[in-house]
């Protein structure tokens, strides 16, 4: 499975976040996702701004690696695996679906000592706005809890005017985009105390 995905990502204060829910989500029900963040302890795949991860949707686990491709578009590649998901468990190169596998080898990543590093759990609000998603966060991870609103558009044109709307509207400070894995991988940096 491949996918192309355009969006546009912004931090925001606990404020900002309540507000925003308020408006748009009051009295709906949050989905509830958890990524668990696969590297090896030298951090080689987040070191190449890749992302690889799980998350268990119906019972399945879907891995996905996550390549950035240009600004505001990341491609992605997901297949179906089946492996333990415990902090440290070592990741067998079998279990990883072949096309993930090859966008791995293509980049010279080692698979020989992948684990998991560790879980960022999202509770999420989502509904269709104007031409695209609108997306609302709350992440935590290693001790750390955050807010986020992303929304996802179907050409970086109108995402990006799209986003600056909504961010006008609420009178937010445009905040230099982080994605969930990259803050994840700071709080772990910091923690293993990794540069």
């Amino acid at each position: 499975m491949f996918e192309k995905e355009i969006e546009f990502k912004n931090l925001l204060t606990e404020s900002e976040y309540g507000k925003i829910r308020n408006d748009h989500f009051s009295g709906g029900q949050p989905l509830h996702l958890t990524n668990y963040y696969i590297d090896n302890n030298e951090l080689q795949l987040i070191n190449n701004l890749l992302m690889l991860r799980i998350r268990v949707e119906g019972g399945k686990q879907l891995m996905t690696v996550k390549i950035p491709d240009e600004r505001h578009v990341v491609c992605e590649y997901s297949g179906v695996t089946d492996i333990d998901l415990t902090e440290g468990a070592a990741i067998d190169e079998s279990s990883i679906p072949e096309n993930i596998r090859g966008q791995l080898k293509q980049r010279n990543i080692r698979m020989d000592s992948l684990a998991i590093q560790g879980t960022l759990v999202t509770e999420r609000f989502e509904k269709p706005l104007n031409l695209g998603l609108l997306v609302l966060d709350r992440s935590t991870y290693l001790g750390t809890t955050d807010f986020e609103l992303e929304f996802e558009a179907p050409d970086v044109s109108t995402g990006q005017a799209e986003f600056t709307q909504i961010l006008n509207n609420y009178g937010i400070v445009r905040r230099d985009e982080i994605v969930k894995s990259a803050r994840f991988y700071n709080a772990l940096k910091h923690k293993k105390g990794v540069n």
